[in-house]
């Protein structure tokens, strides 16, 4: 009952919109108009399609309908009872019903032309009679209207008045000038719920649907307290979670298609505007990107897909872009998207990321990060069954370590997910680590901090979470890292091991007791007992960490070096051609002190004490790192 009232109150306020619009909109119609002119194009040459049709064959598509009880179709393979949160099979009815719309607009020939009119109409009649949602929001409010938006732009002059305003009614329910309660969603969703605002706009000729649909997208550009960009270069999706890739790549993405659309009418956002996207682009994933694929600890649940890691569809979004007239740094952005299609590395040596408390060591030959974290963070993630084996990625720590870009490639199916590599676990199945409490809203309580100066970083945290105490931080520097733990204990008594690395086997590899040199890579345990490196082949399902994915199986050679938990440890990681002495001076639940290979001395403090040097004594208060020049 509440939703038919909801569903009669948003047809009369499309109903007022649209009157509006032809009554009083005279002065803004130009400007719509060249909106829809840009979002035709974009749609016909594919750039702007939110979700591409699982089929292209209009003849295949056409064979697949059947006539519903009122002369419309639907498709005979689609379960449309089907409530798959991730993958809707009721999706492709829109889908493949665009790709007919846009073969109609592109057809010339009048009887194909007629034939893929009447087949798009009586699709979308049936879609918009049934009404099908999903109980997954994303579905509802995002996707549904901005493909629904898609074939009204298409087929608005083909529809008559009823269908219009009904087709609108459910655009609508992305678009902020119906439901204002979607500005409660920031970051790349609001990009999405642009987008679909836009789309609605032009439908209606609504031009104050345009103005909020940009007024949101200017705020989700600036610097962000919360979801969006940070001042650090990061993003943050989901709370206060790293997300680089996933939303991260999403939101520049739904920012290059909102661009498409309004570039050049009034609409177009201002250059200063745009400096923040800027800034995380070119701070952000640049640093992070290692020629032509993305840190994988960035990725967020978006690690358990395959081809996660790959940024080539980065590369006209970056062009495009840097071609927007007042962008910042656009040359930069063009030098960025020839590196990723070059599969170029390059050199940044170390960045100290201070609101995702994160490390990256960049070079041409050698790339490592460390997440430190923060009690006001959240870390892995487990939505709509992706990414259901994170449990351990959630431990502060964490660590990525590459030479060649394609260490952890699509490695997901393949992972012994007890051994992440920089934690320190228990060993257990997966069934085991399934049954751990869902840990992607968990706040874990500690001490954390960081510290950067010239060519130096620091790390750390302090936590405790399901019996498991740690205490560990990283000192990094342009070209290596050491990694210090202590006070690593178990409440139940079990056995823990600390990962160096776990990443696909190069062929070979040589160790020379605590010192293991494998794909161009050195790790060496200073502190911790007895190394262990071995290779392994594994087989494995992509179903096996994420539930949405067929059962399609992998196999690989994979590769860990680990070390059993002995209450402590300290190692180093860096090329195999660097040669970078650290010295550990104080590893204890309260405090990590080293000495850099510069000289310099770096400290972690969990607690407000000081230690003696070399002569000289060095102090810090709880909760602070510091390098001491």
């Amino acid at each position: 009952m509440f939703a038919a009232i909801q569903k009669f109150f948003s047809l009369f306020l499309v109903t007022l919109m649209i009157f509006f619009s032809a009554q009083f909109g005279a002065g803004s119609k130009a400007s719509v108009d060249a909106v829809a002119e840009n979002l035709t194009e974009g749609i016909l040459d594919g750039s702007l399609v939110f979700s591409g049709a699982d089929i292209a064959d209009p003849s295949a598509i056409k064979a697949l309908t059947a006539e519903d009880a009122d002369g419309n179709l639907f498709f005979t393979d689609i379960d449309y009872e089907n409530q798959d949160r991730a993958v809707w099979p009721a999706a492709r009815h829109l889908t493949r019903t665009e790709r007919l719309a846009v073969l109609f607009r592109l057809e010339t020939d009048p009887g194909a032309k007629a034939e893929y009119q009447d087949l798009t109409v009586r699709l979308l009649a049936h879609w918009i009679k049934h009404d099908y949602k999903n109980p997954n929001w994303w579905h509802n409010k995002l996707s549904n209207p901005n493909i629904l938006g898609e074939i009204g732009v298409l087929m608005k002059d083909e529809l008559d008045e009823t269908q219009l305003r009904q087709l609108a009614v459910l655009v609508g329910r992305g678009c902020y000038a119906v439901d204002p309660t979607l500005r409660a969603y920031t970051g790349a969703n609001a990009m999405d719920i642009a987008m679909s605002s836009i789309k609605f706009g032009v439908i209606t000729g609504y031009a104050p649907a345009v103005r909020s649909a940009l007024r949101v997208v200017s705020g989700a550009l600036g610097y962000s307290r919360s979801e969006g960009i940070k001042k650090d270069g990061t993003f943050f999706q989901h709370g206060n979670r790293l997300y680089m890739g996933g939303y991260g790549m999403v939101f520049i993405h739904g920012l290059t298609k909102i661009i498409r659309m309004v570039g050049g009418t009034e609409y177009m956002f201002p250059a200063e505007e745009l400096a923040p996207t800027a800034e995380f682009i070119l701070t952000g994933l640049r640093t992070m990107s290692f020629g032509n694929v993305l840190d994988p600890t960035t990725l967020g649940r978006s690690v358990s897909r395959m081809n996660a890691q790959p940024l080539g569809g980065l590369v006209s979004d970056l062009i495009l872009l840097a071609n927007t007239e007042g962008m910042p740094r656009s040359d930069e952005l063009l030098a960025y998207a020839a590196s990723i299609a070059g599969n170029e590395k390059q050199n940044h040596g170390v960045h100290y990321f201070d609101e995702a408390e994160f490390i990256v060591i960049n070079n041409e030959d050698f790339y490592f990060s460390f997440r430190g974290g923060d009690s006001r963070m959240y870390y892995a993630e487990i939505t709509n069954d992706e990414n259901i084996l994170c449990y351990n990625s959630t431990f502060p720590g964490v660590t990525t370590v590459m030479r060649t870009g394609s260490e952890y490639t699509n490695i997901s199916p393949l992972l012994d997910y007890s051994f992440i590599p920089g934690t320190t676990a228990v060993p257990e199945t997966d069934e085991e680590i399934a049954a751990h409490p869902d840990a992607t809203y968990r706040l874990l309580p500690g001490v954390y901090g960081g510290a950067a100066a010239d060519g130096a970083a620091v790390s750390f945290a302090k936590t405790k979470h399901e019996g498991i105490s740690m205490t560990v931080s990283c000192f990094a520097t342009d070209d290596a890292a050491i990694l210090l733990g202590a006070g690593m204990t178990n409440d139940a008594g079990k056995r823990m091991f600390t990962t160096l690395d776990q990443s696909y086997y190069a062929g070979s590899f040589v160790r020379d007791g605590n010192t293991v040199l494998h794909n161009g890579i050195k790790y060496e345990l200073l502190e911790g007992g007895a190394l262990t490196a071995e290779p392994a082949h594994r087989t494995g399902s992509w179903r096996r960490n994420n539930l949405t994915l067929a059962d399609i199986p992998a196999e690989g050679d994979i590769f860990t070096v680990y070390a059993e938990n002995t209450g402590s440890y300290a190692y180093t990681v860096m090329a195999e051609g660097t040669d970078a002495q650290f010295e550990v001076i104080v590893n204890t639940p309260t405090l990590q002190a080293v000495r850099l290979p510069d000289g310099r001395i770096a400290a972690a403090f969990f607690a407000k004490g000081s230690f003696a040097y070399d002569g000289n004594t060095y102090k810090g208060s709880a909760g602070t790192a510091k390098i001491f020049e």
